[in-house]
């Protein structure tokens, strides 16, 4: 009998040929219960492989922490990917799938690479399934991905399998016949009579786990000793063997699926955890060493009956072992992770401490729920001793729209604060507060700058809670969008932010710098005045490039894109747009790739080409973005005007209500302007003409007074006759014959852009090898592929798509599928 037969690892020849079929699909999906040895299998074949390995081991249902993991697999093969996909976050919705998947098409793997999602059906995520299915379809050279799982993948497998994008490996390949179990006993130095193999098959059904143990318990008592349950098997195998050091090693990293050598020292500081690992390498084969990620990982089977054994010693020991797993995460900034191990054992003054290190970057969407019943379960008491995190929670909840939460936790932060006994701290602390209660005032500019104000005198320099990270403009593309909130007041507004800004970028490090003078351009650009308006829209380029605001630049492109529109000049309109997405790409800023959809889809509706409104904007799905709600009455600017452009009348004017509604929360006027033109429009095509005159005497009362011209120019094509008859009132004549006589300087721009357009739309103007292109990427082939398929350099490819955008009028490779899915 071999002393080392607890370390034997049998090779199946025929589980080994099943799963050489890994390199012939994208995509292999191992399902398989627990402790069929899927992992070993699959370890064993890629380390006999010469492929490359990332390895990613998943630990609970979290998907924002498989995305954290997935980004540090591809951290190995190309950094600004890995922080690409890291910034985007989960992909939630269309838009930020197709950035993810565009991340990835430019990553060249260098020769076979293996990515291996390990214990996958612990992740109930259909946003990370879709993900995987859309990755699996562009066929990456190089690039396989293997899922192991306790359970089938996603809703789609067969129709991959189908396809030709996956293979399935079952249970069935992973079941020991009785010759198999001979084979393995042999191997280990055990002769099975017959009988014993009958008995073993029936007892374990051919299920690794189970005869692993069995072998342990017959090299102890020489014969099949069969047990009445699992655990008692590994109770009596494995851990009534261990030393009482070992056993107690066991039950303090238990609580981690994985470790590192660093996380067993940290959580085992008696100064022996390296011995002590080495003694379970070489005696227990319910862990080995992930020599790909360098940790090491606990079989499920074996973690599951030492969590139990640890819950039997009371919470005393369970709340020791998850402090300190709590304090382990804190150090290596996993800071959700951190959190929850705290929550579990209800050390809230913890949990506040990680969350004021975190500053809240961590928190999005996704932990909104858990985060906010942290709060709402945590001591009184304790919070008031941590007044920093309450300011963070409280500025979340605004960002999280929840309005009646965040003023109520304001307040009571504020209780907290005047506890304080250091003097200068409770000054600094409440300045930080008045900078978060500002967003009380939003976007009342004067009572902003109110609470501003107060906060410069308090804090004596800048915010340590406020930084330049967050997006000033709340996703939206216009400044003067945000804060036109009072008709007659346009200008004052101007300068009210012209003269607050520069202190406010001082005390929040540089947050929306720029902004002032894009309000500026904005309120120009408005009443008619291109030229001011294209000179002093440069001013704001310097300070927020400087200060690194995406959010900034974005307006300061749309602006250009808008001023490129009226004075007709198309080229310019399509290199601004597709220069909004090289700047996201290059800051690396995706979560505000929706705003360039939406600038896009404001022009093509403009330009009445409806099919090149993307998706989630065409169909009013708000709920599939990650706008924050300020940003609401902006999207319905941009989808009202699709709804014009398709001519879903109806539709439009049932929404009307809910438009207006969410434009004067705020209020935001220009959101109820548009609103209104459109109302009218639709109304006139419905020949329901005193209705229609009526809407559009709403948008000029609200803009007349500040000569805002441009909204009603911008459709000036609809909205002729109705201008007409309301030009009779000699109220508004004066602002209609203006109206009027700017858009005659427009109109014939706008139609022969639209002619442009509508011959830049066909795909027949490419010429035979763009077509060739074009078709590849419609088939969600990424440029490296193409680049393989026709023998050329991925820099040709860049190039030739670069000029099919510019001929199509188009910004990306998704909306040039949809128009070549279309001719299809």
């Amino acid at each position: 009998m071999r002393t080392d037969a607890a370390r034997i690892i049998y090779k199946r020849k025929q589980l080994n040929q099943v799963l050489e079929g890994s390199w012939e699909y994208p995509l292999t999906v191992v399902e398989a219960p627990m402790g069929y040895g899927k992992t070993t299998a699959v370890k064993e074949f890629l380390k006999n492989s010469d492929a490359r390995v990332l390895w990613q081991t998943l630990a609970d249902s979290s998907a924002s922490g498989f995305w954290r993991g997935f980004c540090r697999l591809l951290k190995q093969i190309d950094e600004r990917c890995a922080a690409g996909l890291a910034e985007l976050g989960v992909p939630t919705d269309s838009v930020f799938m197709d950035a993810a998947l565009e991340l990835i098409g430019s990553v060249e793997f260098p020769g076979k690479t293996a990515i291996v999602f390990d214990d996958y059906h612990l992740l109930t995520s259909k946003d990370i399934d879709q993900f995987i299915e859309r990755l699996v379809k562009t066929a990456l050279p190089n690039l396989y991905i293997i899922i192991v799982s306790r359970a089938a993948f996603g809703e789609n497998t067969t129709e991959l399998a189908l396809k030709g994008f996956c293979q399935v490996i079952g249970k069935n390949s992973f079941e020991f016949t009785q010759n198999e179990i001979v084979a393995y006993y042999k191997l280990c130095g055990i002769r099975l009579r017959d009988e014993e193999v009958a008995e073993l098959y029936a007892y374990t059904e051919g299920w690794v786990s189970a005869l692993y143990l069995s072998l342990l318990n017959f090299v102890r008592e020489g014969r099949v000793e069969l047990q009445a349950s699992l655990a008692e098997l590994i109770e009596k195998t494995v851990y009534r063997q261990c030393p009482e050091t070992v056993k107690e090693f066991l039950l303090t990293i238990c609580v981690f699926d994985s470790f590192t050598l660093a996380q067993a020292k940290a959580m085992w500081p008696q100064g022996n955890a390296e011995a002590l690992v080495r003694y379970l390498m070489a005696n227990n084969a319910f862990i080995k060493f992930d020599r790909y990620n360098k940790t090491y990982h606990v079989h499920n089977i074996f973690t599951g009956y030492l969590r139990e054994q640890m819950e039997r010693q009371g919470p005393e020991r369970r709340q020791s072992v998850l402090r300190a797993a709590g304090s382990w995460y804190v150090g290596s900034g996993d800071y959700v992770y951190a959190m929850d191990c705290f929550y579990q054992v209800g050390d809230y003054d913890q949990l506040l401490l990680a969350f004021e290190m975190d500053n809240g970057h961590s928190i999005n969407i996704e932990h909104k729920e858990r985060v906010t019943q942290y709060f709402s379960e945590c001591p009184e008491e304790t919070k008031s001793k941590h007044p920093v995190a309450c300011l963070i929670y409280a500025r979340k909840l605004f960002m999280l729209d929840e309005r009646e939460k965040y003023v109520e936790e304001c307040q009571k932060v504020g209780e907290y604060i005047e506890e304080v006994r250091d003097e200068k701290t409770r000054s600094h602390l409440l300045g930080e507060l008045e900078l978060t209660k500002s967003f009380t005032r939003y976007n009342d500019l004067w009572g902003m700058v109110e609470h501003q104000a107060k906060a410069y005198a308090l804090l004596e320099g800048p915010s340590k809670l406020f930084d330049n990270k967050s997006f000033f403009t709340f996703c939206t593309s216009s400044i003067l969008y945000m804060f036109y909130r009072q008709s007659g007041m346009a200008e004052d507004a101007v300068k009210c932010l012209t003269e607050f800004m520069p202190r406010y970028c001082l005390i929040t490090s540089g947050h929306g710098a720029g902004a002032e003078y894009v309000m500026q351009a904005e309120w120009l650009f408005q009443r008619g005045d291109f030229e001011n308006a294209g000179i002093i829209i440069y001013k704001a380029i310097q300070p927020a490039r400087a200060n690194r605001q995406i959010a900034i630049l974005l307006c300061i492109l749309f602006l250009q894109i808008r001023l490129a529109f009226v004075g007709g000049d198309l080229p310019a309109v399509w290199k601004r747009l597709r220069q909004m997405r090289a700047e996201v790409e290059e800051y690396g800023q995706y979560q505000i790739v929706h705003t360039v959809d939406m600038c896009e889809g404001f022009i093509y509706a403009h330009l009445s080409q409806a099919r090149k409104i993307t998706a989630w904007i065409a169909d009013g799905n708000l709920q599939e973005s990650r706008l924050y709600f300020p940003a609401h009455a902006f999207f319905n600017i941009v989808y009202g005007k699709a709804l014009l452009t398709s001519e879903q009348y109806l539709k439009l004017l049932g929404l009307t209500g809910q438009f207006l509604d969410v434009a004067g929360i705020f209020p935001n006027l220009l959101g109820q302007v548009y609103t209104n033109i459109y109302a009218a429009v639709a109304y006139h095509r419905l020949k329901r003409h005193q209705e229609a005159k009526e809407a559009l005497r709403q948008a000029v009362a609200i803009a007349a007074s500040d000569q805002f011209i441009m909204p009603f120019v911008e459709n000036g094509d609809e909205i002729g006759p109705i201008l007409d008859e309301l030009e009779k009132d000699e109220y508004y004549a004066e602002f209609v014959a203006g109206v009027k006589a700017a858009y005659a300087a427009f109109a014939p721009k706008l139609a022969a852009m639209r002619a442009v357009g509508q011959y830049g739309d066909a795909v027949d103007s490419l010429t035979p090898r763009e077509r060739e292109v074009a078709w590849l990427v419609a088939d969600g082939l990424s440029n490296q592929a193409i680049a393989k398929e026709l023998i050329v350099e991925e820099t040709t490819v860049k190039k030739t798509l670069q000029n099919i955008y510019a001929k199509l009028g188009i910004g990306g490779r998704t909306m040039l599928a949809r128009l070549i899915i279309e001719q299809k």
